[in-house]
């Protein structure tokens, strides 16, 4: 790899009085439970970056002042061991109680952007990814496009009257022409928060648009109008601001949906890609994989990267479709979940 990337991702303990809602786990976000699933991903994380990118810079963001004990598995020392930097990073972008009911954490990713800005050249090429993102193949083409482009982004390809987090792309274009004062003649596209890749400039240039928006935002909430809800929503406006393109990094990275008995949009041809976001593993797969990676000797670190590899992760992931070892594990892991749910047990321990 040419350029020596630095790959980030982050987690935010919630406390209790800070608590919110995330779908794809449920529960009290503040539980040690909970928040061990988000542990696992992070080091499933930096681990498939490793085999993938062993050249890059990696970076963990986090509240947390020391790393926990998951499963008896020390996740601090295994990071230290990968040669992970730990971040503790302040959450100066806490949105107000009331503000939106869910993903109240995502906000933390304007403090990960701020300070990547304030302390990268202009020429780095920084990656800031959700930890249930995946490496399957190489960094290097993904670098050497940011390197021309200054700035990818995920385009989820919404659909025009479809809400995501409470605000459809017509809904987001009226408050973008009420921010730029001017009218739109199409709906602005949204892109997903799960995905961050500028240069330094352009992070500098994000960074500094920012505060304001932030500002603008709490404003409106406190005079209770509609405004933007989560953190992909604001960086889409920044975007379109500044004037960036919504979907180049969509040959790269892609949303996998991998939900028992509903229709999946995971395709043979997803191999190509270069990282799996697959938000629906997080009680099923993804733990399965930590097991893997927590065992030196296993598979996971003897495989070769590239097509072998990624084969690999997609037996824990369902891709491209969940065998029948696989279907049951998850059978089995979402019936216990809901039976301990109706008798009042912390469904995740």
């Amino acid at each position: 790899m040419s350029v020596k990337p630095v790959i980030c991702t982050w987690l935010y303990a919630d406390a209790p009085a800070t608590e919110s809602t995330y779908f794809a786990v449920g529960h009290h976000s503040s539980s040690p439970h909970f928040q061990a699933i988000y542990w696992r991903c992070v080091v499933v994380f930096f681990a498939t970056s490793i085999r993938n990118n062993p050249t890059a810079h990696h970076r963990l963001y986090t509240n947390v002042p020391q790393p926990p004990m998951v499963d008896g598995f020390e996740v601090a020392r295994f990071l230290d061991t990968l040669g992970v930097e730990i971040v503790d990073l302040p959450f100066t972008h806490q949105p107000p109680d009331g503000y939106h009911p869910a993903w109240r954490n995502q906000f933390y990713l304007f403090d990960i952007v701020q300070h990547l800005a304030a302390t990268s050249p202009a020429d780095a090429v920084l990656m800031v990814l959700d930890a249930d993102c995946f490496w399957i193949n190489a960094a290097t083409l993904l670098c050497e496009d940011v390197q021309r482009q200054g700035l990818l982004s995920y385009d989820v390809e919404l659909p025009l009257h479809v809400p995501e987090n409470g605000l459809s792309r017509l809904d987001m274009k009226r408050l973008y022409e009420h921010l730029l004062q001017k009218p739109l003649a199409d709906a602005p596209p949204y892109v997903g928060g799960e995905f961050f890749a500028a240069t330094g400039n352009a992070t500098q240039q994000v960074a500094a648009r920012m505060k304001a928006l932030w500002q603008t935002q709490l404003r409106w909430f406190e005079e209770g109008k509609p405004k933007f809800n989560e953190e992909a929503q604001a960086l889409s406006f920044i975007y379109y601001q500044l004037g960036f393109p919504a979907g180049t990094a969509n040959r790269y990275i892609k949303r996998m949906w991998t939900p028992l008995f509903r229709t999946n949009n995971v395709r043979p041809e997803d191999y190509a890609l270069t990282l799996w976001h697959v938000p629906a593993e997080k009680r099923y797969g993804i733990p399965r994989l930590f097991e893997a990676v927590r065992a030196p000797d296993s598979l996971f670190w003897s495989l070769p990267v590239g097509k072998d590899f990624a084969a690999y992760l997609g037996r824990f992931l369902g891709i491209p479709h969940r065998s029948p070892t696989k279907l049951l594990d998850d059978v089995r892991g979402a019936v216990r979940y809901k039976l301990r749910q109706k008798l009042g047990l912390d469904p995740l321990r």
